[in-house]
């Protein structure tokens, strides 16, 4: 809940951010998904149309992304371009 409140403080500006692979992403807006405890932190899934990211307690769902040196878009655009899901976490 804590990341979730943390990144709704800093958005529109600066924005919310993370690491992947040692380069910052931009995320928009991320929604609490309360009814997801099973992720590890960091991990990510795509269930349906929703990219969901593990944190300590609940799973936050990404709405847009933006990785390093490219556009904002969606973050279910973002998954499905992505070869494996699992081998991507966020620092």
């Amino acid at each position: 809940m804590a990341i979730s409140r943390q990144a709704r403080g800093v958005t529109p500006e600066p924005g919310a951010w993370t690491l992947l692979d040692g380069q910052r992403v931009k995320l928009e807006p991320v929604r609490l998904r309360p009814d997801v405890s099973e992720l590890a932190p960091g991990a990510v899934a795509l269930e349906g149309k929703s990219v969901l990211v593990g944190t300590g307690s609940h799973a936050v769902e990404l709405t847009q992304i933006q990785p390093a040196g490219k556009k904002m878009m969606a973050a279910a655009d973002w998954a499905r371009g992505m070869a494996t899901l699992e081998s991507v976490v966020f620092e």
